[in-house]
């Protein structure tokens, strides 16, 4: 599973909304709201919009929230460098907001991708009582 190109996830309906609804439920833990219509033509901007402002905020305003937000959807101190030195012409709060919306994307695809694969259990194993 190739999770280097999540652009090819982003037309997805149903692995956008689990995203959708995966973002909605992480922002509102710190009591921010975030809605989604169910358009999936348009959903990458629409929860940019949303995200981005209450990201400048808490950059701005409450940096405990902040750090408690990337920390709970996983957005690690070297993805947030190397998108800095990559994309130097975007904003902080614009860059957060887009690695939060592929970091939750990636763990939607993650979790759907072991959801779908069979279980297998290993070689030579029996039951109890085999």
């Amino acid at each position: 599973m190739d999770l280097s190109n999540l652009s090819n996830y982003f037309n997805k309906l149903d692995l956008i909304k689990d995203t959708a609804d995966q973002i909605i439920k992480d922002f509102d833990m710190f009591g921010l709201e975030i809605r989604f219509s169910g358009n999936a033509y348009n959903a990458y901007e629409e929860l940019f919009e949303q995200i981005e402002p209450h990201i400048k905020k808490l950059i701005d305003s409450n940096q405990s929230k902040f750090m408690g937000i990337l920390y709970r959807i996983d957005v690690s101190d070297d993805q947030i460098k190397k998108a800095v030195r990559d994309n130097s012409s975007e904003s902080f709060s614009e860059i957060i907001t887009d690695l939060i919306i592929r970091r939750e994307l990636q763990k939607v695809v993650i979790r759907q991708h072991y959801k779908t694969k069979p279980k297998q259990s290993g070689p030579g194993r029996k039951g109890i009582g085999n």
